[in-house]
């Protein structure tokens, strides 16, 4: 008997859909759908990420409940923003309509996990942007998820 619940546990789990299959959709710029580059990102130095609060906004240091990654390799821009929770990845090329994006849920601080996983979306939204854009992906940096979580500031007394 346990012998053959295995073997349908077996089949069930490889029948089913794979549960992480992403969908890709193709989005005109036009739509209210398409996300916009951040084109202030291509003035960053390149090679190297930048984190503030928004970075269209300047420097400010990133807080508790939000912060910005960008990175640019001079005609590649990604962006990485973090609200609350969610985690939102966006990569396109100067020159090129096509962009790719993805989300996470990731909670108050990045995991190992949530890090290899924000590590995929970026490599991910490059190759998906460059494939649309027909350029090579270039290299980029590894991203230290940690930064987007900084700690809260000790309530005043």
């Amino acid at each position: 008997m346990r012998t053959s619940l295995r073997a349908l546990a077996l089949v069930l789990l490889l029948a089913a859909p794979p549960l992480a299959a992403q969908r890709v959709e193709k989005v005109p710029a036009t739509s209210p759908d398409a996300q916009q580059l951040p084109d202030d990102l291509f003035s960053l130095p390149p090679g190297t990420w930048a984190f503030a609060r928004h970075l269209w906004q300047g420097d400010e240091p990133c807080a508790a409940d939000g912060c910005e990654a960008g990175y640019t390799s001079g005609d590649l821009v990604v962006s990485v923003e973090r609200e609350k929770v969610n985690v939102r990845i966006l990569a396109g090329f100067r020159g090129c309509g096509s962009r790719a994006w993805n989300y996470h849920e990731i909670g108050d601080k990045a995991s190992s996990s949530d890090t290899k996983a924000i590590a995929r979306g970026i490599r991910k939204a490059v190759k998906a942007s460059a494939k649309s854009c027909k350029v090579a992906a270039p290299a980029v940096a590894e991203l230290d998820a940690r930064r987007l979580y900084p700690a809260a500031p000790l309530p005043t007394p």
